[in-house]
């Protein structure tokens, strides 16, 4: 049977891989985009769901139709202190978000093939061969958005080496009248916990950075029920409990290998200090289908290089800042949270989790060289 070839095929249905696809579409009408995903959507996904409105910036239609809820406030709780603030974050769900992404990416053109498990890739001089259960595709450029699991691109030996963050989630099914969300950065050292309203339920969860080697997540089920039960919710059902692996941005690399290019989690667009997704992943994928639809115009797939270059600019500085801000909290949490935040820190929380600066803007290497210091400081007085 002849295969049929395409300009573009997306690998992964997530909020990457179907912004993408819809980003090619509007920056290239005329381009060919097939989207295939192992899944039948609407599906389940765990995921806290928390999305800056800034996410509006990335694609050009209303997200009204796909939001859960909204909230309007936030409580940080350190040293049993807690403290709020204002801010404006989406709350989505996973299973309704996504899907209403691969309808507004069908509408705009892009063939869909859910179901379909893409078993293996192969490159030749012309094209790639994507392999999959249903038959094979050809594709002038392959874009893997497979989230975390970056099976291909392991397989392909492409895949970044990003950090890895363990996260632990329960879905907590009961109304309630609270439309706040809650940070705790006093349930695990070098890690958070949060509650994250939805319309029907609280999404409760508790992650942080752990050396697997050392199985340092292994208490996070006991720590999570604990913290669980400072929100009231006293009862599990172990069916709503999920766990995984985070892949966070872990300094530059290269995204883009000839005709295949990564975005999304797998890229590391996951946020080293708030291990927020959903906005990183649409907004990779946006200057992917920018790069895309420039090199499919101009039939020149070397242009694709200049993918590696703008994510650096766009989400790879900013996220550098906040990797160097995540190392030195997660070695000194007690230190830096021993005492009441300031109404400035907690401003800046507020603008970083909504969206509204970035961390370029409020950490400076002054700031850095202060932090190294209190870190030197913290060890000093330890060995004492």
């Amino acid at each position: 049977m002849e295969k049929k070839s395409h300009d573009v095929i997306i690998v992964g249905s997530g909020p990457a891989g179907a912004s993408c696809a819809y980003n090619i579409k509007r920056f290239n009408p005329n381009a060919s985009v097939l989207l295939i995903d192992k899944a039948s959507f609407p599906r389940y996904k765990p995921c806290g769901g928390g999305i800056s409105p800034d996410v509006k910036n990335y694609l050009d239609f209303d997200l009204t139709e796909s939001l859960d809820s909204r909230c309007r406030e936030l409580f940080i709780v350190t040293n049993k202190q807690k403290q709020n603030g204002d801010c404006d974050i989406l709350m989505v769900r996973r299973e309704h978000f996504d899907h209403f992404l691969v309808k507004k990416a069908q509408e705009r053109g892009v063939e869909i093939i859910t179901d379909c498990e893409v078993i293996d890739i192969e490159n030749t001089k012309l094209n790639a061969v994507v392999k999959t259960k249903k038959g094979d595709f050809c594709g002038k450029i392959i874009v893997l958005a497979e989230g975390g699991s970056g099976k291909l691109a392991r397989k392909l030996k492409i895949a970044p080496n990003n950090n890895v963050a363990a996260a632990l989630e329960y879905e907590h099914y009961q109304t309630h009248n609270e439309n706040a969300i809650e940070i705790s950065f006093d349930e695990v050292c070098g890690g958070y916990a949060w509650v994250f309203p939805k319309s029907d339920g609280l999404s409760v969860g508790i992650g942080g950075f752990f050396d697997p080697k050392k199985n340092g997540s292994a208490g996070l089920p006991q720590k999570l029920k604990n913290y669980s039960k400072q929100q009231n919710i006293n009862e599990f059902d172990r069916k709503h409990w999920h766990g995984h692996p985070i892949q966070l941005y872990s300094g530059r690399k290269k995204l883009a290998h000839n005709r295949i290019i990564l975005i999304g989690e797998i890229a590391g667009c996951v946020d080293p200090l708030t291990a927020e997704g959903i906005r990183p992943a649409i907004k990779s994928a946006y200057f992917a289908a920018q790069t895309i639809a420039q090199s499919i115009s101009q039939n020149n797939i070397k242009l694709l290089k200049k993918y590696n270059k703008i994510f650096h600019h766009e989400i790879g500085k900013d996220f550098r800042m906040a990797r160097i801000a995540s190392y030195f909290l997660s070695r000194n949490t007690q230190a830096i949270f021993s005492s009441r935040l300031s109404t400035a820190t907690i401003a800046r929380f507020m603008d970083i989790f909504s969206g509204r600066t970035t961390y370029r803007n409020i950490i400076t290497f002054k700031k850095i060289f202060r932090m190294i210091k209190m870190n030197l400081f913290q060890k000093n007085t330890n060995a004492l």
